[in-house]
C-alpha cells in the first residue's frame, strides 16, 4: 500500500529545540520537538510542550516508551535521520513509500 509522509517545520522552540508538524498522506499524525540539548525528538502539543514519555535518542537511536506507536517510530526516525544528514533540521521532509 502506497502511502507518504511530510515533516514540515512549524517554529523555533528554544535556542536548540525545534517543533515540525508530522503528517501521514497529507493528514497531521502528531507534532514533534527536536531538541539537540536534550539529544532527542519527541511528541510535542502545538505549542512545542512534550508529551508524555515516547522519546528516541538522537545519539544511539534508540527508543524510549512505553508504547512507542508505528506512526511515532516512523516520523520521528525520519526526522532524525534528516537532521544527521546536513547537521540541522530541514523545512520540510518528504518522502513517498510504494
Amino acid at each position: 500500500m502506497a502511502f507518504s509522509l511530510r515533516l514540515t517545520f512549524v517554529r523555533r522552540v528554544s535556542s536548540s529545540a525545534f517543533l515540525f508538524r508530522a503528517e501521514v498522506d497529507d493528514e497531521v499524525v502528531l507534532y514533534l520537538l527536536l531538541d539537540r540539548e536534550a539529544g532527542s525528538v519527541r511528541p510535542a502539543d502545538e505549542d512545542g510542550r512534550p508529551v508524555g514519555m515516547r522519546r528516541l535518542d538522537l545519539n544511539d537511536g534508540t527508543f524510549h516508551s512505553v508504547n512507542a506507536d508505528q506512526d511515532f517510530v516512523l516520523l520521528a526516525s525520519h526526522l532524525a535521520a534528516q537532521w544527521r544528514k546536513p547537521g540541522s533540521p530541514q523545512r520540510e521532509v518528504r518522502k513517498y513509500f510504494g
